[in-house]
């Protein structure tokens, strides 16, 4: 048993290059850019020359629901940015995954943009797992079985790392949905360690599916911005399906 297989997490040191997270950060800054500049409010109110941790909370000074609309922008588009799908070839990241899925086989991805956002309480995950049905229901070509997740810049505890409950999980906790997300209530958490991660820039934390976690709180006037690689796998003949 690896150590996914038994904590339901595995940390892996220095898998991208300062090249490769700024260029998620550009991304995201693009994307913001692009979406401010179709907007009908002026351009100068999106704080363009403003650090990407800060950008979104001095916006909502001035602005919460056009710092939520832009929010909300990046969420729905920066994937699509060859820069961000670029990371389902990454060559250090590649071959780590395909050890930890082994003998399974990658059969696609999904990749988002994440962050927890002081001005935008809602933007914060609580805890959940990333797989809600047990193995065996609903489809199950194209399964999620792990994900990356990429801070792009240092987190701890009090700049919004994650916080696990590690254990060799098998099947999810039971889930509530609650304003559009599903979320696992304190009284169906286990009574077990949490566990902080702290990460710096270019790691990556490998998540099992069915892992609970959340994300932890930043400062005010603050902003963590993170890309995650939500992977789907299955056995050779189900990359047909």
């Amino acid at each position: 048993m690896n150590v996914l297989e038994s904590q339901g997490y595995q940390l892996v040191r220095n898998v991208l290059s300062s090249e490769d997270t700024a260029s998620l950060r550009a991304v995201i800054t693009d994307t913001l850019d692009r979406v401010a500049g179709a907007f009908r409010t002026p351009f100068s109110t999106s704080c363009a020359d403003a650090a990407l941790e800060e950008r979104i909370d001095l916006i909502a000074r001035q602005d919460p629901a056009y710092a939520v609309a832009l929010f909300h922008a990046v969420m729905a588009d920066a994937q699509r940015d060859a820069r961000m799908q670029a990371l389902s070839d990454h060559p250090c990241l590649v071959p780590i995954v395909a050890d930890l899925l082994s003998p399974l086989t990658r059969i696609g991805q999904v990749i988002r943009t994440r962050a927890v956002v002081s001005a935008l309480s809602s933007a914060r995950s609580s805890w959940h797992q990333d797989v809600i049905r047990k193995p065996g229901e609903g489809s199950g070509c194209g399964a999620v079985r792990l994900a990356c997740w990429i801070p792009l810049t240092d987190v701890d505890e009090h700049t919004g790392a994650l916080e696990l409950i590690p254990g060799a999980w098998i099947e999810p906790l039971p889930h509530r949905a609650d304003d559009n997300h599903f979320v696992i209530q304190d009284e169906q958490l286990p009574a077990s360690e949490r566990r902080v991660v702290p990460l710096r820039r270019g790691d990556v934390l490998i998540l099992d599916r069915f892992i609970p976690h959340r994300s932890l709180p930043v400062q005010q006037g603050r902003a963590r911005w993170a890309v995650v690689m939500w992977v789907k796998a299955g056995s050779a003949n189900e990359r047909l399906c």
